[in-house]
């Protein structure tokens, strides 16, 4: 619905469905002003995720980074280093494919977040994990998982 108002300005209202997810969150829990690094990409070959994940961890020395499959020819990346959230926008512009809409959502809301409750069936599963000499810098049990609402119901398949 479209309300016209004064000085060529419009109100728009949407009525939309949601559901809820479950999702990891960028904040490290117990180091305020710090991030894990996560990554989405969506529609692309795992051999060019891998390719640009690999060529970041080199760049920036990252600990390990873990790539699962989140549903066909879509990619979740996680690397449990600690960095500020512009180190983080850096890190994450500089990735080749990484899915726009999701790096320019969490930059508008301060911190980064992947689902990982299943969807529609799709179990996540690990298919490849980048070793790294540097140790990880922050433990999984120290980064938050969130309840949220999206309207995103799997979006087009790769064809």
């Amino acid at each position: 619905m479209i309300i016209p108002l004064l000085f060529n300005c419009q109100l728009r209202v949407y009525v939309s469905r949601l559901e809820k997810r479950i999702g990891v969150c960028s904040k490290v829990y117990q180091e305020k002003d710090k991030h894990i690094l996560l990554w989405d990409f969506d529609e692309i070959g795992l051999d060019d995720v891998i390719a640009s994940l690999y060529c970041l961890q080199e760049t920036y020395d990252l600990p390990s980074i873990y790539i699962v499959s989140s549903s066909p020819f879509r990619y979740h990346a996680y690397s449990f280093t600690a960095r500020t959230f512009r180190e983080v926008i850096h890190i994450l512009s500089a990735t080749p494919e990484i899915d726009l809409e999701y790096l320019r959502l969490g930059m508008a809301r301060g911190y980064y977040t992947l689902r990982i409750s299943e969807r529609k069936g799709e179990a996540f599963i690990l298919l490849h994990t980048l070793l790294s000499l540097k140790p990880d810098e922050v433990s999984p049990l120290d980064v938050s998982v969130d309840e949220y609402f999206t309207m995103n119901k799997g979006g087009k398949k790769y064809e």
